[in-house]
């Protein structure tokens, strides 16, 4: 029965030890960092994807950058005619 509490009384201490050093908390604060950063790495990384596809295609598609310019700068091509319709109920 004693060995039993001594036992449970060595794993409080050694618990409260690794809860309460500097070193760990450091550590565990530094892994949630780097989780952090990974994440933030693959939306970057996806996002430069998404980039380099635009890029291709405004170096090789005209269409595409005729269709960029279009919606992006509102340009009518000449002779063409531009309609709007209002929302209004």
């Amino acid at each position: 029965m004693m060995k039993i509490k001594i036992r449970y009384i060595i794993f409080i201490i050694a618990l409260l030890i690794l809860t309460f050093n500097e070193g760990n908390r450091t550590l565990i604060i530094r892994f949630f960092e780097l989780n952090k950063l990974k994440d933030s790495i693959k939306n970057v990384q996806y996002q430069n994807a998404l980039l380099k596809k635009r890029i291709y295609y405004l170096e090789n598609e005209p269409s595409y950058l005729e269709r960029m310019v279009r919606s992006e700068l509102n340009v009518t091509a000449p002779g063409e005619i531009e309609y709007r319709f209002s929302s209004k109920k």
